[in-house]
Order: structure tokens, then sequence, then C-alpha cells
């Protein structure tokens, strides 16, 4: 049955993704995002697309009205920028569309969070239900904190892992990018572990948090299964673009971020990297994902190899290659 659903950060990689997937269901679809410029990419998914700043209650009121179904998608993303801005956007606007969302009478409200809420040194033989670990980064903490708040309120919450395919920014256009310069480097040995899913596996499990009744006010976390290493991921990007991975010692990297970091602060404006970035790319955390399988039925669909065959058609007839 045709439901009004609403998607926040409908303009970003998955925010848009999900409109595409629910408007081919047929749903009514509208889109929020805080940027004008997402306009024409919310309108191409099938959506009605409305401006709307999470972090401004009233205009949350107006844009959610009649919602029967609300995914919240908007954050702020990154490892550099003002704790400040985090805490307005990732906590505080979540517990804005929650609360908006139930005074509306939306029967279902999913925030979509990150395996990023536990850090880069957790097992998968922890539960679904770990609290969140601080570590003073600002959007793994706030993250954290905007999780905390979505349960608090009866939402329910979906954890992906490293979300890839055509569109993507962080794990595609820019790698294919820097790939094709030869620049595409990485630090030590490029043994830490990615726990991807791909886009259209990860939509799929939003759609069913959002519509299957035992998944209300539970947590979820989404991603394939199979880790792989950050070397292995960027290597087939390289390829793609005829290129190689190279890399430089882990304490070069370590010492070139912080100058980055440093230099940024002078000059302002955003490094090219930084010390959590190569944190990132080194951690070897992996994250329990049982539960979307044996309460959602949930089953990832597309493994790298498909994954990054679909990448590179894309890539091609989009120019990037």
């Amino acid at each position: 049955m045709a439901e009004r659903v609403i998607v926040t950060g409908a303009g970003g990689f998955v925010g848009a993704a999900l409109c595409r997937r629910l408007a081919a269901d047929g749903h009514e679809v509208v889109g929020l995002d805080v940027s004008e410029a997402a306009e024409a990419r919310v309108r191409a998914s099938g959506a009605e697309f409305r401006l709307c700043d999470t972090t401004d209650r009233a205009a949350l009121d107006q844009a959610l009205a009649g919602a029967v179904r609300v995914a919240h998608a908007a954050a702020v993303v990154g490892d550099w920028g003002p704790r400040a801005l985090y805490e307005r956007v990732n906590v505080q606007g979540t517990a804005n569309v929650i609360d908006a969302a139930r005074a509306a009478g939306a029967e279902r409200v999913v925030h979509v969070s990150s395996v990023a809420v536990w850090g880069y040194e957790l097992q998968r033989d922890v539960g679904e239900d770990e609290p969140p670990h601080p570590c003073g980064n600002p959007y793994i903490d706030t993250k954290g904190e905007s999780e905390l708040v979505a349960l608090s309120k009866g939402a329910t919450v979906v954890r992906p892992g490293d979300v890839y395919g055509p569109e993507s920014t962080q794990w595609v256009v820019r790698p294919l990018a820097l790939a094709r310069r030869g620049r595409l480097i990485l630090p030590g040995r490029g043994d830490g572990l990615l726990t991807l899913v791909y886009i259209d596996d990860l939509v799929d499990c939003i759609v069913r948090v959002l519509t299957v009744p035992e998944a209300a006010g539970k947590a979820f976390t989404a991603w394939d299964g199979h880790a792989v290493t950050v070397r292995e991921y960027f290597e087939r990007l390289a390829r793609m673009a005829g290129s190689r991975v190279r890399s430089v010692p882990l304490p070069a990297a370590v010492a070139v971020g912080a100058l980055q970091e440093l230099a940024a602060r002078v000059r302002g404006g955003r490094p090219d990297f930084t010390r959590a970035s190569i944190t990132f790319l080194s951690r070897k955390a992996l994250y329990p994902n049982a539960r979307a399988r044996e309460l959602l039925g949930w089953e990832p669909r597309v493994d790298l190899a498909e994954g990054t065959g679909r990448v590179e058609e894309w890539a091609r007839s989009s120019g990037l290659l």
C-alpha cells in the first residue's frame, strides 16, 4: 500500500538511493535537504523536494505533516569541522526529526547511524545492543549520541558499514580521481579492514526496517559480513583507472596528516587528509550483523566482485574513467 514517506538528507548518497527505491515501490516520497543544490538529484529520484534544515523544528513540523514513515539520513559526516556543528546537526537534528515525526503521527521513524559509533577496535562477538564507544572524534561521538537519542525516543536504528556503489563520493569518486592522477596512496601496508555494504543492499535493509513490525525500537547493523582489506578494495579501483596503489610508512602518513591539519587551522579550509582518516583506513574492527538476517530476513545480494563491476560500468558511462 502506498504511503507518505519522508527522507531527510535526501540529496546525499544514501538518502537519494533510498528515495529511488521507495518511489519505485510506489510510495509518495518527500525528500528533505538543507541544500538547494540537492533539488535536482532529489527530483530525479522520483521524490518531491522540500528545502528543510533538521535543526529548525518549526520547518520540520510543516515538512513532516502527514508522514506515515520517516527515514532520517541527514548528518554532518567526515573528520574535520567544529564539534558544535556536529552536535547541532547530528544530535539536536536527530531529536528534532523524531519529535516532529511523533507529533505528525508517523508510525515508524528510522535513524541511519553508522558502525563508527563503536570506534575502530570492536570485535564481532560483541552484541548489537552494545552501546556506543566515544573516542574524542566529533563524528563518531555525535553519531553515538544521536543513536542513543533515537533509541530513547522509540525510533529504530540502522548502522551501515562502509557503503559503496555508483555515485559514492567517499568510496568511488574521490579514489578514482586520485587513481587517475597516480596519487592513490595508502598508509602502511593497507591491511586495515573495510566492512562493506553495497548501496542497494543497505537500502533494502532500511526499507525492511521501515516496514517490518518486529523491527520497531531495535538497532540493526548492515554490512555484508565479509571483511575486505583496504588494499584489496582500492587496488580494484586503481585497476579500473589503469593505475596502481602506492603506500607510505604509517609514521610518515601520520606526520603529514598532522601538518595538513596545522596548515588548515592556520590558513582556513579543510586538510586533504587528517590523522583521523589515517586511523580510519588502518582500523581492524569487525561488527556484529546477525539481527537483520534473523529478524528481517535481510541478506546482502551484491558481493564485492559484482559491486565493483557495477561501479566500473557506472564510472565509464559517467566519464570518470
